[in-house]
C-alpha cells in the first residue's frame, strides 16, 4: 500500500484552449483549423487578475482596444480594423449597450479575418465568448478580489448533477469598486442559472439565464488642445482628473435567455440542433462633454446623455451536423438563422457651459439642464435572414479542403422625432442580399507541421448616420491568409504564424461634416504566436504582430493614413510557473509575469496628435492551500503596471482621451470545494 498523496494547485486541464467553434458550427481543434485563431481559458484570467475584457485582448497579436464609447462598451480593434457589433456570445452577435461581467467567462476565442457562414462582421475578425455550462462533476468555487484603488468583488460558481440525467451550474458576483480616476463607482450584479438535461440517447437541452447590471459613469478620459499647424497636443491635468460633472450617471440592466437542443437523427454521428435567444436591455444615461477649448484655455462643455434607451434582440438557428462518405469522407453543418434587433432611446442635448481649464476642469460647477435639454426620440430595427453550409472535405489523408458560405437577407428602418417641434424623419435600407464565401486548405506536411492557405469575404451593411436617413450600400471586404501550425515537445507547445491581405470597399467618411461614401481601407501583415506547457508546472503564452493599414479615400487629408488607434505592431509574453513536487517545501506555490508592447497610434484620421507606445509589466503569485480533502484555499497579490507607465490606451476624438491604469497593487483569496 502506498500513501495517498493530495493534489494540490491548478489542474492543468484548466489551461487547454485548442478546441473551439463558433456559430454553434464544426467543433475543431484550432490545429486543424486553416485560419488564426488565438484562444484564452478562464484560468488564465484568474492567474492575470483580468477584471475587464480589455485588459485580456493586449496578449493577442494584432488585436488591441479601442474607446469604447467611455469604457462603457466592449471595443477592440483586430488587424487595422474596429469591431462593429462583433462581440459574438456562445456563436450569436450580440449588440450590447454595456461590458460582459467576466464571472461568466469560459473562454474567450478571437477569430483572425472574415468568417463567411456568419454573414455580417468586419472584415479583421471578431470575438467570441463561450459561457459556463453545467458539468456533471461537482464543482464549487468562490472568490473575493480587491486593490489599493477601492476594487470589491465577489464571485461564485457552482455545478454539479443533480441527478443522472440533470446538471446545473450557478454563477454570480457582486462589485461595488472605485478606481483610480475621479468620482469614479462601479457597481455590478451578475447572476446566471443554467440547468441542462441528458436524455438516454445522449439528447441534450440547456437552458440559461443572466441578470446583468452594470453602473459605471461614462468617462471621455482626457482631452486635446491645439498647438498651430493643424496639430494637436495632449493634455496631462493628472491621470485621475476628470472633464466629467460629479453627477454623471450611467444605469446598464439586461436580462438574457438562452435554449440549446441537440437531438441525434438515427444514423451515423448526424444531429439536429436548434437555439432560441432573447435579450432584454435597458440604459439610463447623463454625462458631460467637452466641446471645444477657448484661446485661453477655458473650457466649452455641455450636457448629454439617453433616457430610457431600450435594444433587444431575437435570435433562432436550426442546424444540422454530421459525417457524410460522398466519395470523400466529410463532416458538414448547414442550417438557417433568423436575427432581429429593435432599439429605441430619446436623446437629450444641453446648452453649452463656459468655465474651467483644462488644467483645473472645476467640474463642479457644471449646471445639470437636462430638463430643459433639447430632445429626439430615436428608434432602429435591423432584421436579417440567411441559409449557410460549413464542410470539410479529406481530400487526402494529409490534405483537408474546408469551405462555407451564407447567403444572407437584410432590412433596416428608422425614425428620428423631435420632441420640440414634433418633426420626424424617417427612412429605410431596402431589402437586400449577399452571398459570402470561403475555403480554405490544410496540409499536415508532417506529423507535426500544417500548412494553410484560405479566403474569405464578409459584409455589412451600413447603420444610419446621426437621424440622417440616407443609405449607403453595404461594407465589403475579403482577406487571404497564409499560415503555419506546428506542434513541438509531444503536443506540449503550439506555434502559429500568418500573413494575411485584407481589403475593405464602401467605407463611409464624414468630409467636411458631410457623410458620404469616399472609399475603403487595407491591411497587410503578418503575426506569430506561441503557446504551451513546455514541462509540468509551467506555462507560457507570446505573441508578436505587424499590420501596415492604411485609408483609401478621396479626402486627401487622410488618404494613405494610418487608421486612428491601430500600431503598426505589438508584443506579448506571459509566463507563469507553479511548484507541483508534493516532496517540495513550495508545493502549490505559483508565480506569473507579463509584459505587453503597443507601438504608437495615432488618434485621429488626420494624424494631427499622437498617442504614442507603452509597455506595461505585471507581476503575479498566489499559493494552494489545502484545507482537507478535494478543498484548498488560493491566495492571491501582485502588481499590474509594475513600472508606472504613463500611457494612452486609445482615442475617441479630439476630446475623448482614454487614460491607462498607474500601477496598482491587488490582492485576492478563492477557495475551491
Amino acid at each position: 500500500m502506498l500513501d495517498a498523496i493530495q493534489v494540490q494547485g491548478t489542474v492543468q486541464s484548466r489551461y487547454d484552449s485548442r478546441f473551439t467553434d463558433v456559430g454553434g458550427r464544426l467543433t475543431n481543434d484550432i490545429t486543424e483549423i486553416p485560419r488564426s485563431i488565438d484562444v484564452i481559458p478562464e484560468q488564465l484570467l484568474q492567474d492575470q487578475h483580468a477584471r475587464e475584457m480589455d485588459e485580456v485582448y493586449r496578449y493577442f497579436p494584432n488585436v488591441v482596444n479601442n474607446d469604447g464609447y467611455g469604457g462603457t462598451r466592449e471595443d477592440y480593434i483586430i488587424r487595422g480594423f474596429r469591431r462593429r457589433d462583433d462581440v459574438y456570445r456562445n456563436g450569436v452577435r450580440l449588440k450590447s449597450n454595456s461590458r460582459i461581467d467576466p464571472a461568466t467567462i469560459e473562454s474567450i476565442q478571437i477569430f483572425k479575418g472574415p468568417v463567411s457562414d456568419i454573414g455580417q462582421m468586419t472584415p479583421g475578425g471578431l470575438v467570441n465568448i463561450t459561457t459556463k455550462k453545467p458539468s456533471w462533476t461537482s464543482r464549487n468555487h468562490a472568490e473575493l478580489n480587491f486593490d489599493e484603488h477601492g476594487e470589491r468583488q465577489g464571485m461564485i460558481d457552482s455545478t454539479g448533477a443533480l441527478s443522472e440525467q440533470w446538471a446545473y451550474r450557478i454563477v454570480g458576483s457582486t462589485e461595488n469598486s472605485e478606481t483610480f480616476r475621479d468620482d469614479t463607482t462601479i457597481k455590478r450584479q451578475f447572476f446566471a442559472p443554467t440547468l441542462t438535461w441528458m436524455g438516454a440517447n445522449d439528447a441534450t437541452v440547456t437552458i440559461g439565464y443572466e441578470y446583468n447590471r452594470d453602473q459605471r459613469p461614462l468617462d471621455r478620459g482626457t482631452i486635446t488642445t491645439a498647438t498651430g499647424s493643424g496639430s494637436r497636443s495632449v493634455a496631462d491635468p493628472g491621470r485621475s482628473v476628470r472633464y466629467d460633472a460629479p453627477f454623471s450617471d450611467r444605469d446598464s440592466r439586461s436580462h438574457l435567455g438562452e435554449v440549446d437542443a441537440s437531438v441525434p437523427v438515427g444514423f451515423r454521428d448526424w444531429k439536429l440542433e436548434g437555439k432560441l435567444f432573447y435579450s432584454n436591455e435597458q440604459t439610463d444615461e447623463i454625462h458631460s462633454e467637452v466641446r471645444s477649448v477657448l484661446a485661453n484655455g477655458t473650457l466649452v462643455r455641455r450636457v448629454e446623455g439617453n433616457d430610457d434607451r431600450k435594444l433587444s434582440t431575437f435570435f433562432t438557428r436550426l442546424q444540422a451536423k454530421g459525417s457524410l462518405d460522398a466519395g470523400l469522407p466529410l463532416r458538414i453543418a448547414t442550417g438557417v438563422e433568423y436575427r432581429y434587433q429593435e432599439e429605441s432611446w430619446i436623446n437629450f442635448v444641453g446648452a453649452n457651459q463656459t468655465g474651467g481649464t483644462v488644467q483645473n476642469p472645476a467640474s463642479s460647477r457644471l449646471v445639470n439642464d437636462s430638463a430643459t435639454a433639447s430632445r429626439t426620440h430615436r428608434r432602429v430595427e435591423q432584421a436579417d435572414f440567411g441559409p449557410f453550409i460549413q464542410a470539410d472535405i479529406d481530400l487526402l489523408p494529409t490534405l483537408t479542403l474546408t469551405m462555407g458560405a451564407r447567403y444572407e437577407f437584410y432590412r433596416g428602418s428608422a425614425v428620428v422625432r423631435n420632441l420640440q417641434n414634433s418633426s420626424v424623419t424617417s427612412g429605410s435600407y431596402p431589402t437586400d442580399q449577399k452571398l459570402t464565401k470561403t475555403a480554405g486548405l490544410m496540409w499536415k506536411a508532417t506529423g507535426n507541421v500544417s500548412l494553410y492557405v484560405s479566403y474569405a469575404d464578409t459584409f455589412q451593411p451600413h447603420n444610419f448616420y446621426n437621424g440622417d436617413t440616407t443609405v449607403f450600400p453595404a461594407e465589403e471586404g475579403r482577406q487571404y491568409e497564409v499560415g503555419t501550425k506546428v506542434n513541438l515537445m509531444g503536443e506540449r507547445l503550439f506555434l502559429t504564424g500568418a500573413v494575411f491581405d485584407i481589403k475593405q470597399e464602401n467605407v463611409v467618411e464624414t468630409v467636411n461634416g458631410v457623410a458620404r461614401l469616399t472609399g475603403g481601407q487595407t491591411s497587410r501583415g503578418f503575426e506569430v504566436a506561441m503557446v504551451g506547457n513546455p514541462s509540468e508546472g509551467w506555462n507560457i503564452r507570446a505573441a508578436f504582430g505587424y499590420v501596415d493599414a492604411e485609408y483609401v479615400s478621396d479626402d486627401a487629408a487622410i488618404d494613405g493614413n494610418r487608421p486612428t488607434n491601430v500600431p503598426t505592431h505589438n508584443a506579448s509574453l506571459w509566463s507563469s510557473y507553479e511548484f507541483k513536487d508534493p516532496a517540495s517545501p513550495l508545493n502549490g506555490l505559483g508565480l506569473g509575469a507579463g509584459v505587453t508592447l503597443v507601438g504608437n497610434r495615432y488618434g485621429d484620421a488626420e494624424h494631427s496628435f499622437e498617442l504614442g507606445r507603452y509597455t506595461l509589466v505585471d507581476l503575479g503569485a498566489w499559493y494552494y492551500l489545502p484545507i482537507g480533502k478535494d478543498r484548498q484555499v488560493r491566495f492571491d497579490v501582485g502588481v499590474k503596471n509594475v513600472t508606472d507607465e504613463d500611457y494612452l490606451t486609445a482615442s475617441g476624438g479630439s476630446y475623448r482621451v482614454a487614460v491607462g491604469s498607474p500601477r496598482t497593487f491587488y490582492g485576492g483569496i478563492s477557495v475551491d470545494f
